[in-house]
């Protein structure tokens, strides 16, 4: 239980980083901080997602296992989620169409490369204080963590009831 504790803080926390890198890049390209969103809360599952597992691979593999997966984690994980949304709700958040190696418009080559290096920046200059803050309040994580796993599950089910309505 607690190793699924810490998955689920990493998983939020870097979710809502997430949202705040693509709200910034959207400010710097767009004008605008906000974007929309496919959960209610300031949340981007599939940077929590692509973040957790790299976190997990580092600590557990080699480091060429963990620089390959730096590129290829975050690129799958957003060619997935491109895929799903467009399956099942017939809407893209993004679309690379017109930029240079691509596919379906889904990934591309320079969005990965960004990837690749925020997932550096991430696991070996920002994990090493989240996870000394984790530990600082593992004992206040301990008792709100049922609490946020309910608020995330909650939002997850009232988005995708949302969705199947709309």
């Amino acid at each position: 239980m607690q190793l699924f504790r810490s998955v689920f803080f990493y998983f939020i926390l870097y979710s809502f980083l997430g949202w705040i890198i693509e709200g910034v890049f959207n400010l710097c390209t767009q004008g605008s901080f906000w974007k929309p969103n496919f959960l209610i809360l300031p949340l981007k599952p599939m940077y929590g997602i692509a973040a957790t597992l790299l976190i997990y691979i580092k600590a557990y593999s080699p480091t060429w296992i963990f620089l390959i997966s730096a590129l290829i984690v975050p690129t799958t994980v957003e060619y997935w989620t491109a895929d799903l949304m467009l399956h099942f709700y017939n809407h893209r958040y993004w679309d690379y169409s017109n930029c240079s190696y691509q596919h379906k418009g889904y990934i591309c080559l320079r969005f990965s490369i960004y990837w690749f290096f925020l997932s550096l920046i991430l696991t070996y200059g920002l994990q090493p204080f989240i996870s000394t803050f984790y530990t600082s309040i593992s004992w206040f994580w301990y008792y709100f963590f049922p609490i946020a796993l309910i608020i995330f599950l909650g939002d997850f089910i009232l988005t995708l009831y949302r969705k199947q309505t709309a």
